[in-house]
């Protein structure tokens, strides 16, 4: 379904008024700019000087951990979760997160308390709070918290707020999104060396997925590929003709099966992939979040675009193929590719690396990517 955010944002693309996105995004940019001055000049000096003092681990007892955002945010902040855990194993650690993502981590070691934003109650006695990613909000509910060290990015607004600061130079510094949440964490003194991912499976999700499969004759010795057509951004979408041509050849050639995977939203995009195939592939757009998990743990392959399934697969150790255009130091591979997984990443250089991907018309970046591209790469990883 698209939103009114987004017919808005491609009713100017398709009048040419691409100048116009660029306008607002600095719009956007520039009041963040302005509340940061204001915020300093009329709070924030105070607060963070009147109670900063240097970070004490002795004196650690309680710590917030914040990410606000998407599916494979989370996924990608588990490393700089368990890094505080291993730096702080006496301390208490709650995590803060979306409602949609909770399950990820419902049975993570490393937290003591998993709390939903705008659901449950956030207490004001902690003595660390730790936004794993720039903005306004989480900088703020640092504040909340009533932490002495807040630990947070200057990016999107409310550094303010914030007693350790890192300054948010992904698009001049490029790396993965790992990478940054471990270098928030490593503020406070904790080791950013282990950097493998993790999911949680449950046992209703492993159900959940089994009777699935089985309700389409898949039985627990048949192998298959979870090829995920979906995603929030059209920018990131490779083209359902092609996911379909593709995910015939792969089941002609390895002999596998292919289910398709979309978010609940997608029902209609992954029903047209379908429709476009030859060969038989099965529909998963209703499982819960904890089965999707379940689903992707027992397939053979991840094939699709750059989003939350691809990054419950490699945090699996499922070996994934991932379509990704754009080059943009903002969303490119190097930036949100899979991780720490056998993978091979199909991308194409359009010539537009300085161009934020939101203000794309053509897709030149897509459309460079062909289906042998990615089909050679599937066959790559199932042999290997």
């Amino acid at each position: 379904m698209t939103t009114a955010r987004e017919l808005f944002k491609k009713t100017l693309k398709n009048l040419g008024f691409g100048f116009c996105l660029d306008a607002l995004r600095a719009a956007r940019m520039l009041g963040y700019a302005v509340l940061d001055i204001f915020g300093w000049a009329f709070f924030g000096i105070f607060i963070r000087y009147t109670r900063r003092r240097p970070l004490n681990a002795g004196e650690v007892r309680k710590i917030l951990i914040i990410r606000l955002d998407r599916i494979g945010d989370l996924i990608l902040s588990t490393p700089a979760i368990r890094a505080v855990r291993q730096g702080y194993p006496n301390s208490r650690i709650d995590l803060l997160v979306n409602s949609y993502t909770k399950d990820l981590v419902i049975n993570n070691p490393n937290i003591d308390q998993l709390l939903v934003y705008k659901e449950s109650a956030l207490d004001r006695d902690y003595d660390v709070a730790i936004a794993l990613h720039p903005g306004l909000t989480q900088n703020y509910l640092t504040f909340v918290s009533g932490a002495i060290w807040r630990v947070g990015y200057t990016g999107w607004g409310g550094s303010f707020f914030l007693t350790h600061s890192l300054k948010d130079d992904r698009a001049a510094r490029v790396r993965h999104e790992v990478v940054s949440a471990l270098e928030v964490v490593g503020k406070i003194g904790c080791a950013t060396g282990d950097t493998s991912l993790e999911v949680s499976l449950t046992p209703d999700g492993d159900k959940e997925a089994d009777d699935f499969l089985l309700s389409y004759g898949i039985g627990a010795n048949d192998r298959y590929v979870v090829i995920h057509s979906g995603s929030r951004q059209e920018y990131i979408r490779w083209y359902p003709e092609r996911f379909a041509q593709a995910a015939d050849a792969i089941a002609t050639e390895c002999k596998v099966k292919v289910v398709l995977t979309a978010g609940s939203k997608e029902g209609q995009l992954v029903g047209r992939v379908k429709e476009l195939m030859k060969q038989e592939a099965v529909c998963a757009t209703h499982l819960s979040l904890t089965g999707v998990v379940s689903l992707l743990n027992r397939a053979e392959l991840y094939v699709g675009n750059c989003t939350g399934p691809m990054h419950i697969a490699a945090a699996l150790g499922v070996p994934v193929v991932a379509i990704i255009g754009t080059m943009h130091p903002l969303d490119s591979y190097e930036s949100w590719g899979p991780w720490g997984v056998s993978s091979e990443v199909i991308h194409k250089d359009a010539g537009c690396k300085d161009c934020h991907p939101g203000n794309c018309r053509d897709f030149n970046c897509m459309s460079a990517i062909t289906v042998e591209d990615v089909v050679r790469a599937a066959i790559k990883l199932l042999k290997t």
